[in-house]
C-alpha cells in the first residue's frame, strides 16, 4: 500500500474544513487496511503455524495409540485442529480480501463472492457499473461495507440469491446489496440480529462523509445502498503500490 502524502489541490467552491476531514478520513482507512494486514499476517504467521504444528504432533501420536477408544478422541482432537485452522484462514482472508490494495475493489468483491458461493446456499452476482475505478480508501469503505451487508445476508437472510452493484453518481460512487431474503420491519433493522451490522455500516459510512439507506420489507428481501463522495476530485486518493 502506498504511503505517500496526499497532494496538495485546491478545488473551487470547496470548503476547507470539509477537505480536511475527508483527508483526514482517507488516513484513517489507509491506518485501518494497514491494521487488519498487520492482524492477518500475524494469524498466518504464527497462530495458524502453532495450530498446524499441535496437527501434527497429534499425528505422531497416533503411531503409539491402539485402543480404540483413545483413537476416537484423537479422531475429535484432529478434527478440532483442522476446524481451527480452518476458521483462522478464513479470517485472514477477511481482513486481508485478496485484489483489494491491488485490483481494486470489483475483483476483491468477485473473488469474496466466489468463495461465499463455495461455502454457503447463496447464489451471488456482482454487477460492475462503475466507469471509473475508485480511489484505494473509498474502495475499501465500499468493500467493507459489503462485507457487513453480505455477513447479514448470509447469517440472517435466508436469502437464495444476493446481487451486488457497483455504481457511478452524483459525484462519487456507490454499492448496493440486494437479497431476496425473508427482509424485516423498520424496527428490527435497529434492534434485530443484524442491528450491530446495520450500525457498522453506518458508522463507517458516516465517518467517510457518506449516506446509507436500508430498504427493507418482510417477505420481500432488503436492499442496502451506501453512496462516498469522490476522493480523487479532492485529490485525496491514495494508490496503493
Amino acid at each position: 500500500m502506498a504511503d505517500h502524502p496526499h497532494p496538495s489541490i485546491e478545488i473551487a467552491g470547496a470548503e476547507p474544513a470539509a477537505l480536511e476531514r475527508r483527508r483526514l478520513m482517507a488516513d484513517f482507512v489507509v491506518a485501518g487496511e494497514l491494521e487488519r494486514t498487520r492482524v492477518a499476517e500475524a494469524i498466518h504467521d504464527d497462530s495458524i503455524q502453532v495450530i498446524a504444528a499441535m496437527g501434527m504432533r497429534l499425528q505422531m501420536l497416533r503411531r503409539s495409540i491402539t485402543d480404540p477408544a483413545q483413537l476416537s478422541m484423537l479422531d475429535d482432537a484432529e478434527r478440532t485442529v483442522q476446524l481451527s485452522i480452518e476458521r483462522l484462514r478464513y479470517l485472514v482472508f477477511e481482513l486481508q480480501p485478496p485484489g483489494l490494495d491491488g485490483e481494486g475493489v470489483a475483483v476483491a468483491l468477485a473473488i469474496a463472492l466466489e468463495a461465499a458461493a463455495r461455502e454457503g446456499t447463496v447464489t451471488y452476482r456482482l454487477d460492475d457499473q462503475m466507469a471509473e475505478p475508485p480511489a484505494f480508501e473509498e474502495g475499501a469503505v465500499l468493500f467493507r461495507i459489503a462485507q457487513e451487508a453480505l455477513a447479514n445476508v448470509r447469517e440472517h437472510a435466508q436469502a437464495s440469491t444476493a446481487v451486488v452493484t457497483l455504481l457511478q453518481r452524483d459525484g462519487g460512487h456507490a454499492i448496493r446489496i440486494a437479497d431476496d431474503g425473508r427482509g424485516c420491519s423498520p424496527e428490527l433493522i435497529e434492534s434485530g440480529p443484524a442491528g450491530y451490522g446495520f450500525a457498522s455500516m453506518r458508522a463507517r459510512i458516516g465517518l467517510a462523509g457518506g449516506s446509507l439507506s436500508i430498504d427493507s420489507v418482510p417477505g420481500q428481501g432488503t436492499v442496502v445502498e451506501a453512496w462516498l463522495p469522490s476522493l480523487a476530485c479532492a485529490g485525496i486518493g491514495d494508490t496503493p503500490d
